[in-house]
């Protein structure tokens, strides 16, 4: 009998630590602003499944900037194949629903809207407001750098895809790596794109590009999959900021692997003797084949 009891009362603990873990949810913010267009503002936000609200590490927050004046609700919800990938990385995904009033100037009201909705999200779950990723197309694009460089020491890394809006290049962007995508076809946007790239690294700046051939202004699956590749190195390098109560990023050693040449969107072995013929302003490092493979192909070493 005492048995059984025991069994019984195991079972009861289990149940109950196993409560803590939620499935995945998604829930909003509203916000009131002295924006003219933005008096009332919802901000969405997902949770991802297997939350645990008694973990010691926080939950990273990747921001997800959709097309012009979105709603944000279907950022939140996992767009552009993020949601599947925040369950798998324990990520809050959180869709701001801003509507003109130059909202991709976050100095001037936008930013403080976003950051105090994340501090509300931060009353109810155990996230990091200190560290955040950032995701964007089209006109959340220009949000999606513009904010990292508004704040750059709150950033751990961004993606802009089919941007026309950029900050101005500067080396206080040094510790926020980014990555930008466009199609070819999308000429504006790949134009000014491009340039902005080749200022960026003139000043040593860390930003990964790729293009696509014949693409119009749209989202392909191969530039969703390489965003993604992108930010989970970064928020995997990045773990230190998850601590609780700490907002530094632990130090590892990487091991440069691969070398990729952006005018022919291949990768070497990092000594392959091809490597030493890539001019500088086109050279790609890689410290993980995953993010290499979603960048590029793999070239035949020499």
């Amino acid at each position: 009998m005492l048995h059984k009891k025991s069994l019984f009362c195991a079972l009861l603990i289990m149940l109950s630590s196993a409560a803590t873990l939620y499935a995945a949810e998604n829930s909003c913010i509203t916000l009131k602003t002295t924006a003219p267009n933005n008096k009332v503002l919802k901000i969405y936000y997902r949770v991802p499944s297997g939350y645990d609200q008694k973990s010691r590490q926080l939950y990273r927050v990747l921001v997800i900037f959709g097309g012009r004046n979105c709603s944000g609700q279907g950022e939140a919800a996992g767009a552009f194949g993020f949601a599947k990938w925040a369950d798998e990385n324990g990520i809050f995904l959180v869709g701001p629903g801003f509507k003109d009033d130059n909202y991709w100037e976050p100095e001037k009201w936008s930013g403080n809207a976003l950051f105090f909705a994340l501090k509300q999200i931060k009353e109810k779950y155990n996230i990091c407001d200190k560290k955040i990723m950032y995701y964007g197309y089209s006109g959340g694009s220009q949000c999606s750098n513009l904010f990292p460089a508004w704040k750059p020491e709150a950033c751990t890394a961004w993606v802009s895809h089919a941007c026309g809006v950029f900050h101005a290049p500067s080396k206080k962007m040094i510790n926020s790596p980014g990555l930008i995508t466009c199609g070819d076809a999308d000429i504006g946007r790949y134009i000014i794109s491009r340039h902005f790239v080749s200022e960026y690294r003139k000043l040593g700046l860390n930003v990964l590009w790729k293009s696509y051939p014949n693409l119009p202004h749209e989202v392909p699956k191969e530039s969703s999959d390489l965003a993604r590749a992108f930010l989970t190195y970064y928020h995997e390098q990045s773990l230190g900021d998850l601590q609780t109560g700490l907002n530094t990023v632990v130090s590892r050693n990487r091991k440069l692997l691969y070398v990729g040449d952006d005018q022919e969107g291949k990768f070497w072995p990092a000594d392959s003797r091809a490597v030493k013929n890539i001019e500088p302003e086109d050279r790609v490092e890689f410290y993980t084949r995953e993010l290499a493979m979603a960048w590029g192909k793999e070239a035949m070493s020499k």
